[in-house]
């Protein structure tokens, strides 16, 4: 093959609805030097016998059946079988752009010091209507991005990873990802024990020790649908809460050998930093209701009373600065907070 193979990681539980629009997102691709190794899960909705019809017909797809063991462990069967230098984790609900893979693996050949390259985001319902194109706009990776969003960008590790401490997916879905495969053999496997927000806490991992290249020219789909793995995450409960907090902790923990010296001695710190600021902003949304006079009462007493986090909420809302001033500023103290981002055309390495 001229270009690199690349490995197509499909899992499936019971998706079978979803499944032909899901394969012809595949078939359209224009890049086609690629396998398709698929992982079902004993789906009893008839998708196994749409895989063994599908792999019957081309030789590029690979099928198996495993065990009902959770969403990551399945994603983690498809990529022990993948033979390609790059992985896609095509989740066997949503879509992608016909170009996808092509301006992906190109942004990789073009820097092979990146592990990852990222694209934004096509939200659709269940019927492929699409939905906010809020991802543009209040995402942290579209808020960290800056003028750049829509442009061609290296951003260096530990830059992404440490953006998770603010408690907020920066890559949305793994449908944004294409993974250079010996990512995996530096970060490890996904982790199964977060049900289905354990992608953030592999993201992060990835993103502490990995380069990420933005390919904004394409994009990956994501579906919204009651049935959706994510549905019942609970996001924004305390129980959703306590798993950031578990997830952020063991990502420190396992990219501790592998990050700069003043940034391993750092980043523990910033993350209790970060999850007291969390709690204190969640404080303050249950607080909403009050009048204005009575809510500017409330963070008076609360800074009054020595509430680290209140001052700082409050200092931030007077001069206007975001949480990701902190975050840059605090790896400018580490000596890594320069040219965190650089656009891709200008040549410069990661």
């Amino acid at each position: 093959m001229s270009r690199p193979l690349v490995s197509i990681c499909l899992p499936n539980l019971n998706n079978r609805a979803f499944l032909r629009e899901r394969i012809d997102t595949i078939r359209a691709q224009t890049y086609q030097h690629w396998e398709l190794v698929i992982s079902d899960n004993y789906s009893d909705d008839g998708a196994w016998e749409f895989f063994q019809t599908l792999a019957a017909a081309d030789q590029r797809v690979r099928i198996a059946q495993a065990p009902r063991e959770g969403m990551y462990a399945n994603w983690n069967r498809c990529v022990e079988r993948a033979r390609g230098d790059y992985i896609y984790i095509a989740t066997s609900d949503d879509t992608l752009d016909a170009r996808a893979l092509e301006l992906m693996v190109d942004a990789l050949e073009r820097h092979p010091e990146c592990g990852l390259a990222h694209c934004p985001l096509k939200i659709v319902d269940e019927r492929g209507r699409e939905g906010s194109p809020w991802w543009w706009t209040d995402s942290v990776f579209a808020l960290s991005s800056g003028a750049l969003l829509r442009q061609p960008h290296v951003r260096r590790a530990p830059w992404d990873g440490v953006l998770h401490l603010l408690g907020r997916s920066v890559y949305i879905s793994i449908t944004q990802l294409l993974i250079r495969r010996s990512l995996f053999d530096i970060v490890g496997a996904f982790e199964p024990r977060w049900a289905s927000v354990g992608d953030f806490n592999w993201d992060m991992r990835a993103s502490l020790v990995a380069h990420t290249v933005h390919v904004p020219g394409t994009w990956g789909g994501w579906r919204v649908h009651s049935a959706q793995a994510t549905a019942g995450a609970a996001i924004g409960s305390a129980a959703h809460e306590q798993r950031l907090d578990a997830m952020i902790e063991h990502a420190i923990e396992r990219s501790r050998p592998r990050l700069p010296p003043s940034v391993a001695g750092a980043i523990a710190g910033w993350a209790v930093e970060a999850r007291r600021l969390r709690a204190f902003e969640h404080e303050v949304a249950s607080h909403r209701a009050l009048s204005p006079v009575r809510r500017r009462a409330y963070l008076a007493g609360r800074a009054i009373t020595g509430s680290a986090p209140a001052w700082d909420y409050i200092t931030r809302r007077v001069r206007k600065q975001s949480p990701l001033d902190r975050i840059r500023r605090q790896l400018g103290d580490a000596g890594c907070g320069s040219h965190l981002l650089v656009p891709a055309s200008s040549g410069l390495g990661c």
